[in-house]
């Protein structure tokens, strides 16, 4: 660490913990038999338009400058310009000068938990931050790797590899990333020294998707990280895979749905032996999806999806065996099934939150099976850890899932009559009203996605019956949030009675109970014991405690009913049967997690 080398110092002034300076001096001191380096260390000016100067700050300098140390912010005589203001990322750190005392051994070792070396070019002391791949860093540590993020960010690069890993940072806007064009070019790269099946080079009216001069440019230069990057890696891989266990005689390495899988979250994917035989090469890959709310987990699932969907049509389908395609072909076809299955979990799974609008409240994970000449030929979808708190409690700012606005602000007149609402609107449920908020930020309105929910419900095979009772069930949620109870003490101890209202004759007719029966489930509990059944009243407290539980346990059996069905309608068992080549791509979509001030087993 010599003098004038720039540096990273972490500081709390910063909003993400870190503060570029300079250090402006350095020298060996014997303290007590030990030698130690005293650096002292001042801001910055060159970096983002930080006003720089001596005086107090972060630690309190000794006011002192010397000859050796320039900065554009200090006059003929050294004093500071009090009066200037940065304009850059920084602009609001004060200025600062700091001394430090640092043991040789932990500078030797990098072990400095306060000072990292800041990445520069020798010829320009500039700071390098434009690197596609973090592993190209000089150093890699947190602010190196915070600070190279900043700068692909603020120029709308939101993209960046770190060896296997894709990292995504979420711009929050609309951004020309996801166009049919960008596809196509990701897909040429791909394409290079991969044969799949002859699949790729035109598209499904045999016409070249982009000119050969075109295709040409492409191949010559690499492509930027993006989300393509990774699941063409992740197909291109899986596909030969399946060609090299083809050639040998083999099956696709491990092609069921317990077969070990290669975990490609980012770019190189490679090849390993499958757990079923040593002398097969492993098909099966993986893409994880994680992030904390908001980062924009489950738009990256859509985007990989959509992929495989172009890749998947662009298959050629000459050798295709006719049985096969004419059930791999519906009506609707599979690719169109899984990305319309997207609307349906979305209304009933997600919610506002306060940090996201359209936030996924349960874990999904979405096996995407694969023909040997691969062509998309089902999926299923596996979900976990659904949010069922939610249903009972929202924190100020945040709605409770989607699908009851949804219903209530799209009803029809007709619906209104068979599901019992009159003129209910949300402020009169206490499931959706106890937070204060209905609407979206994102300007998204709940009546055109309930419309499109229903759209999609239809094409994946529900039928109009299905659908009402799906919504009746909701309703049931809606009205037994209003249910009351009425305490009674004697000298049995506290029970209590359902009060008999009209949210409680609702919840008993739209679930097709007596309101008897549903005042006994809610108000007593059935002790088994060996030779004896014993019911126990139960008091107010624990009624409602029942209650919740009733809400929470309809609300999940009516989501993993929606996804059994969804399931249905995408899995093709037929082909699973008669195909032994077939493969899987696993996209996991790990929700992310909040902290509320109230916090229970989804949150742990």
């Amino acid at each position: 660490m010599e003098k004038g080398q720039p540096v990273w110092l972490k500081s709390t002034a910063s909003h993400w913990g870190w503060v570029p300076a300079i250090v402006h001096n350095r020298e060996e001191v014997t303290i007590k038999g030990i030698t130690v380096l005293r650096v002292t260390l001042r801001d910055d000016p060159t970096n983002g338009g930080t006003a720089s100067g001596i005086g107090s700050g972060v630690g309190g300098g000794n006011g002192s400058a010397s000859d050796d140390y320039s900065s554009p912010f200090y006059d003929a005589d050294l004093h500071r310009a009090t009066e200037i203001k940065g304009d850059g990322y920084y602009a609001n750190i004060e200025p600062f000068e700091i001394t430090l005392t640092i043991d040789l051994e932990s500078l030797a070792r990098d072990e400095l938990d306060d000072i990292k070396i800041r990445d520069y070019e020798s010829t320009n002391q500039v700071v390098v931050g434009g690197v596609d791949d973090l592993i190209g860093l000089t150093h890699l540590h947190e602010p190196a790797i915070l600070h190279a993020l900043l700068l692909r960010y603020e120029d709308d690069i939101i993209y960046t590899s770190t060896g296997p890993i894709l990292i995504a940072i979420n711009p929050f806007k609309s951004m020309p990333l996801y166009t049919d064009e960008v596809m196509q070019q990701y897909r040429l790269q791909g394409e290079r020294g991969v044969s799949v099946s002859g699949g790729g080079k035109n598209n499904a009216d045999g016409q070249t998707t982009l000119g050969e001069k075109k295709r040409s440019e492409l191949l010559s230069e690499k492509l930027p990280p993006h989300a393509y990057l990774t699941a063409d890696d992740a197909y291109r891989a899986m596909m030969r895979g399946i060609e090299i266990n083809a050639a040998f005689g083999g099956g696709a390495g491990g092609s069921g749905p317990t077969a070990t899988r290669k975990k490609t979250a980012g770019r190189r994917v490679g090849e390993v032996k499958g757990s079923s035989d040593d002398n097969e090469t492993a098909t099966n890959q993986s893409i994880l999806v994680s992030g904390e709310s908001g980062a924009g987990k489950t738009v990256t699932t859509k985007i990989v999806l959509n992929y495989f969907a172009m890749l998947s049509k662009l298959v050629m389908t000459d050798d295709t065996n006719q049985e096969e395609e004419s059930a791999a072909v519906t009506s609707s076809s599979v690719e169109q099934q899984v990305l319309d299955s997207n609307p349906i979990l979305e209304s009933f799974g997600n919610a506002r939150t306060i940090r996201n609008d359209n936030s996924s409240r349960f874990g999904k994970y979405i096996d995407i099976r694969f023909s040997h000449n691969g062509r998309l030929t089902g999926a299923s979808i596996d979900t976990y850890l659904l949010e069922k708190v939610r249903l009972i409690r929202q924190t100020e700012g945040e709605r409770n899932f989607h699908v009851f606005y949804q219903l209530l602000e799209a009803a029809t007149d007709q619906e209104r009559d068979d599901y019992f609402l009159g003129d209910m609107k949300l402020e009169d449920f206490a499931l959706v009203n106890q937070s204060g908020t209905y609407d979206r930020r994102d300007m998204v309105s709940d009546v055109d996605m309930h419309r499109e929910m229903l759209d999609a419900m239809s094409t994946m095979g529900f039928d109009p019956m299905m659908i009402k009772n799906i919504m009746r069930l909701i309703v049931a949620v809606l009205y037994a949030g209003n249910m009351t109870f009425t305490e009674i003490t004697s000298h049995k101890g506290e029970t209590c009675t359902l009060d008999e209202t009209e949210a409680s004759e609702a919840v008993a007719c739209l679930l097709g109970v007596s309101f008897e029966k549903l005042a006994a489930a809610l108000t007593s509990r059935v002790l088994f014991l060996k030779e004896e059944v014993i019911i126990k009243e139960l008091s107010a407290k624990q009624a409602y405690k029942a209650s919740e539980a009733l809400i929470k346990s309809i609300y999940g059996a009516n989501f993993d009913f929606i996804v059994e069905t969804i399931n249905k309608s995408i899995h093709n068992d037929k082909i699973d049967k008669r195909n032994d080549k077939s493969a899987y791509i696993g996209v996991l979509d790990i929700f992310g997690f909040e902290t509320f001030e109230v916090n229970t087993f989804e949150q742990l």
